[in-house]
């Protein structure tokens, strides 16, 4: 094995705590090896839904998400409910929907390992960053209007 490969890039921020209701993150987590599962109507179902479960369990605040044929944008925060970190609830989120699109389609994994998350500060715009996720289809000609994409949803109101 190389030197390059036993070493992971860094995709968090070190020493930072990704716990608590203070923070919104941009995350994106892609599927494994950038296979289109998402094309699938019933797999973007079960994502689907265990998003919005999580929402109405009070885990997370989930203003956006646009679910790709390869990829899935999210922008939320961690609820003060919920007492573990992004990491937890990340993996929670994956491993539950790996463990259903395996028992009804025979796949695994459909996630990467690791996921992109983007912390956002003050100074940055949800709105804009909210336009970019469910605008994602429109910017890869999918669709002409975000509206007219199935999988892009606004959910809570930002925390302007």
């Amino acid at each position: 094995m190389s030197n390059k490969n036993k070493h992971r890039k860094q995709m968090h921020l070190k020493d930072f705590d990704y716990k608590g209701s203070v923070f919104v993150y941009f995350i994106t987590i892609c599927t494994a090896n950038k296979q289109l599962y998402f094309l699938n109507k019933k797999i973007t179902k079960i994502i689907e839904d265990e998003l919005e479960f999580r929402r109405i369990s009070k885990e997370i605040w989930l203003f956006c998400y646009c679910i790709m044929p390869d990829h899935l944008h999210i922008l939320l925060s961690l609820t003060e409910d919920y007492d573990k970190d992004l990491q937890n609830w990340v993996s929670a989120f994956k491993r539950y929907t790996t463990r259903v699109v395996n028992e009804l389609f025979g796949i695994k994994p459909i996630w990467q390992k690791n996921f992109y998350d983007h912390i956002i500060r003050k100074e940055e715009s949800l709105i804009k960053i909210t336009e970019y996720i469910v605008n994602n289809p429109v910017s890869k000609g999918i669709v002409s209007e975000w509206e007219k994409y199935p999988c892009s949803r606004i959910a809570d109101p930002l925390p302007l």
